[in-house]
């Protein structure tokens, strides 16, 4: 009689449904730091994982970092994230050393710009140390941190003339990232200072050969510059979330009292946060200088 009330127990309890397991929630995107120096801190962490692995030409740890509409310009023109890994095995550089760094947050992107003195070799000869201007443009995602894009104004003097982009991308994008930038590019031009205000967003970053600017600077130096019409060719979008990464080739002469920069050709940078005729530009990067 008892075993067969254990038998009867046993087949009610193979009868009972198993509970099905929750699935696993998805890993979060890492947390915003509640202030300024949050910011900052961040900011020069990102910084410094990002120039270890250039001078290390850690590959691995440079996939990890670049997202993959990542692009990067410098005096020779635009990279791609392919194309990245490619040249960072060449660069020999080594003892990055940053300095006055400043990070903003705009929207859910981080803004960094610094200085940066990096020993480089490129063609087979050496760049001098001495700082020059970087900036970087992170957002988040469940993998980490990942880098849109990076500018860096470091080069040989006289700067010499741009190579052709190294990355494809899509056609249609790239028309629609170099009507993006003419767009703000013609507001500058043609003094609209309401206009050129409202196209970029609290907290933008630029680097030029004037060092490390705000969107205070542009506004107040477009009311004070006189430049020619703009021409952009080669450009390159990119998506990286809710930002388009645009690089291109400009050709912009530009005048300021006694300081008149030349028309010639430079890679240009430019991130835009948002789409259509709502989208800001919240970093950007002019590689251009006086000769």
């Amino acid at each position: 009689m008892k075993t067969a009330a254990i038998a009867c127990i046993g087949s009610l309890l193979l009868a009972v449904p198993a509970v099905a397991q929750a699935p696993a929630a998805p890993p979060a995107a890492p947390a915003w730091p509640a202030d300024a120096p949050g910011l900052a801190a961040l900011g020069s962490t990102l910084v410094a994982e990002w120039l270890q692995a250039i001078a290390a030409a850690d590959a691995a740890a440079l996939e990890r970092i670049m997202h993959a509409g990542f692009q990067r310009v410098g005096y020779d023109g635009m990279c791609d994230r392919t194309a990245e890994l490619a040249a960072v095995k060449a660069m020999g550089a080594k003892a990055p050393k940053v300095t006055d760094l400043k990070a903003t947050r705009v929207g859910d992107a981080l803004v960094v710009s610094c200085q940066v003195a990096m020993e480089q070799t490129v063609g087979g000869a050496a760049l001098d140390a001495k700082p020059a201007s970087r900036i970087g443009v992170w957002v988040p995602d469940a993998a980490g941190w990942k880098l849109a894009a990076w500018a860096s104004l470091h080069m040989p003097s006289p700067r010499p003339a741009p190579g052709a982009p190294r990355g494809a991308g899509d056609p249609a994008l790239n028309e629609r990232g170099g009507a993006m930038v003419m767009r703000f590019l013609e507001a500058q031009r043609g003094g609209d200072l309401k206009a050129f205000d409202a196209m970029m967003a609290d907290g933008l970053q630029v680097v030029n050969f004037r060092g490390q600017k705000a969107k205070s600077d542009l506004v107040e130096g477009a009311s004070r510059v006189k430049a020619d019409p703009p021409k952009v060719a080669d450009a390159r979008a990119t998506r990286c979330g809710d930002l388009t990464v645009v690089s291109c080739t400009l050709s912009m002469g530009q005048h300021m009292g006694f300081t008149t920069l030349p028309a010639d050709p430079a890679p240009f940078l430019a991130v835009f946060a948002g789409s259509g005729d709502g989208a800001k530009v919240i970093a950007m990067a002019n590689t251009n200088r006086p000769k």
